[in-house]
């Protein structure tokens, strides 16, 4: 069964060695949070790589969405749904606790 979607955006080169995106699914198949799991993806990137800059964002099957970003001040990415007539900015602080915020 689908649970989930999700995008990388970043250091393509050091991001590929990790997978984020099949580690981001695979989490959220096991209970995880969209923005649990971009967490995750994210962290155990910057252990190896501090250096790196990259996001993820992830969905579920039910329209939740969270994103995690290492190596921007921020990251800002763009959501849209059926019940929101108009897109949506979310401006995501990095850093070691990123909020979502919407603007």
């Amino acid at each position: 069964a689908v649970v989930s979607t999700q995008s990388t955006g970043g250091d393509g080169d050091v991001m590929m060695r990790f997978s984020p995106s099949f580690l981001a699914v695979e989490l959220m198949r096991g209970g995880a949070t969209p923005h649990e799991a971009a967490a995750e993806a994210i962290h155990r990137i910057a252990q190896r790589y501090p250096e790196f800059s990259g996001a993820v964002v992830a969905a579920s099957k039910d329209g939740v969405y969270g994103a995690a970003c290492h190596g921007f001040e921020q990251f800002v990415y763009t959501v849209c749904d059926l019940n929101t007539p108009k897109y949506r900015l979310v401006k995501l602080k990095c850093g070691k606790k990123s909020d979502n915020i919407d603007i």
